[in-house]
């Protein structure tokens, strides 16, 4: 009420006024979220946290450079700070085994530049698609990839029925795409889920692609380290 009795040029300039805080506002907040984000995510500092135990890291039965040579995965995840993850050579999906290989690489780079990773950190990519990426196939990558300071094991398994019980364990879901014809397609769906397991054989973090960061990896992995200090 006392507002309305007000001239109509005072009520204007209040009301002018008052946007111009409001303005003024949202201009400090923007300035503050772009500052924000030039600088980037600030991350915590390595050894101020602890990764839990969440499960223990399969153990079926994988191939590496031949088909006569089986191992136990476990051969792959214990021992060593271990990233793994699934792929299949054929991936094309920009959101799947790409982007999982690109951070994979970046890990790979930051583990060989730092003498403190290097002989206790391996990657291990497990092979979705046992019939293409056969133990010849996985070689190959693995030669052009592993390096003694940081091994890089490439992975597959004899048939679908020798991967499935892994798949189950760290439920992950993978199916064969059809066309409309009901015939098998080389696409396989998947969920992209990488695993820190520890050198006891424990799974300590799961990562999405919504969370696959390799400056995160890199601190994680420098983490665990510090719990074998």
């Amino acid at each position: 009420m006392l507002l309305s009795n007000r001239p109509r040029a005072q009520r204007s300039r209040c009301a002018q006024d008052g946007y111009g805080i409001l303005l003024l506002l949202a201009v400090i907040f923007a300035m503050a979220t772009n500052q924000q984000t030039i600088a980037g995510p600030v991350y915590p500092e390595v050894g101020t946290y602890k990764l839990q135990r969440i499960q223990p890291a399969p153990s079926g039965w994988v191939l590496e450079n031949s088909p006569w040579l089986p191992r136990r995965l476990s051969s792959y995840t214990k021992g060593k700070i271990t990233l793994f993850t699934f792929f299949y050579s054929t991936c094309r999906d920009p959101d799947g085994c790409p982007k999982a290989w690109e951070a994979f690489q970046k890990v790979h780079a930051s583990v060989q530049a730092n003498e403190k990773f290097h002989s206790k950190v391996r990657l291990v990519f497990l092979s979705l698609d046992p019939k293409v990426d056969t133990p010849e196939m996985m070689s190959m990558f693995q030669t052009s990839m592993s390096t003694p300071e940081a091994p890089w094991s490439f992975l597959t398994t004899w048939s679908e029925s020798f991967l499935a019980p892994i798949l189950n364990d760290l439920y992950v879901p993978a199916a064969r795409e059809f066309d409309d014809a009901g015939k098998r397609t080389d696409v396989i769906n998947h969920l992209i889920k990488v695993f820190l397991i520890d050198k006891e054989g424990w799974v300590r973090e799961i990562y999405t692609t919504r969370f696959l960061d390799s400056d995160v990896i890199i601190s994680d992995i420098g983490t665990l380290l510090l719990e074998e200090e």
